[in-house]
């Protein structure tokens, strides 16, 4: 019997907090990698601007989830010039992004 499930990250996580985890993760990774598309950037450029290993630009590009943690995808994003406000809704992550100066 399958489940429905409202989120994709739902099926494979052992409860609701950690599928709402996974999502956000998911969605900053999105950020991350439309920040690389829109520059430009080769997963070597990026890798050099990020200051992390090209190995690990092409976990982020694959969406590899489970090669990050929110701490580190906080820190890429800082890099490239973002403020986050993190708060929470019923126990459930919420976050707000403001662009300073992206990385060019």
């Amino acid at each position: 019997m399958y489940k429905r499930v409202s989120n994709v990250w739902e099926s494979n996580a052992k409860s609701e907090a950690e599928a709402k985890a996974l999502a956000l993760k998911a969605q900053l990774m999105i950020v991350l990698r439309e920040l690389i598309v829109k520059n430009g950037w080769n997963q070597s450029t990026a890798a050099k601007q990020l200051g992390i290993t090209q190995p690990r630009v092409s976990y982020l590009i694959n969406g590899q989830v489970s090669k990050f943690s929110m701490d580190k995808l906080y820190e890429l994003l800082t890099i490239c010039g973002y403020d986050f406000e993190l708060s929470l809704k019923d126990g459930i992550p919420e976050v707000s992004t403001n662009i300073n100066n992206a990385a060019a």
